[in-house]
């Protein structure tokens, strides 16, 4: 029978593997396109999407909302209690933002991390939901920034269990640090970094590239 122990420490490892698959960069390469030196640079369903197409990047974000929402389905599945229930799921989005399969930082974990909330709190997806259809009047990373940013606060208010809370504020660190960190080649600086952060996009200037321009998911 396998223990307690060992299932606490090989669940969020796997979960960790799982969300280093880079799903949207293996779609763009069987289409033919390197994702990481097209469009934004970003190995997401968003690129993905403007690149080669709305079908392989939905599927796309199907396969990475599904990395995020396994591992918290599987460990719970198994008897683990709440706090590593939600590492897991955790575990998945920090494969995914950071894969040990690509030396570095891949996509942002947006997908993912819906995932990891459907799984673990139904009702947080309401809430990321209605500022995902408000990105459509103030800006996708503005809404973002927004939703994301204060999901902790809400879960909070809807009196959820704290490893939930924790969950999603690890979440929200997770994402915006992403967001922070940009792409490769992107324009250094505290104040082009905080750009990032709230409007998902690099100030853009004579020096910057097409792979430069603002990020998308």
């Amino acid at each position: 029978m396998v223990s307690g122990q060992f299932l606490a420490m090989i669940i969020p490892v796997g979960a960790y593997l799982l969300g280093a698959v880079p799903f949207a960069l293996l779609l763009g390469k069987l289409a033919g396109v390197d994702l990481r030196t097209t469009g934004s640079g970003n190995i997401g369903a968003g690129n993905l999407t403007q690149t080669v197409g709305i079908r392989p990047g939905v599927v796309a974000a199907i396969l990475d909302l599904g990395k995020g929402l396994a591992p918290v389905m599987v460990a719970r599945s198994m008897g683990l209690e709440p706090g590593l229930v939600i590492f897991s799921g955790v575990s998945a989005v920090i494969g995914h933002n950071w894969s040990i399969f690509l030396r570095g930082r891949a996509g942002r974990g947006l997908a993912t991390s819906a995932g990891v909330v459907l799984a673990m709190a139904p009702i947080l997806v309401l809430w990321l939901g209605g500022w995902a259809m408000a990105g459509w009047r103030i800006g996708g990373g503005r809404a973002g920034f927004i939703g994301w940013g204060l999901v902790p606060i809400f879960a909070m208010t809807r009196g959820l269990s704290p490893p939930i809370v924790l969950g999603a504020t690890a979440l929200t660190v997770l994402m915006m640090g992403r967001r922070i960190q940009g792409n490769p080649g992107r324009v250094p600086g505290v104040r082009a970094g905080l750009r990032r952060a709230v409007y998902d996009t690099d100030p853009v200037t004579p020096e910057l590239t097409t792979a430069d321009q603002p990020i998308t998911a």
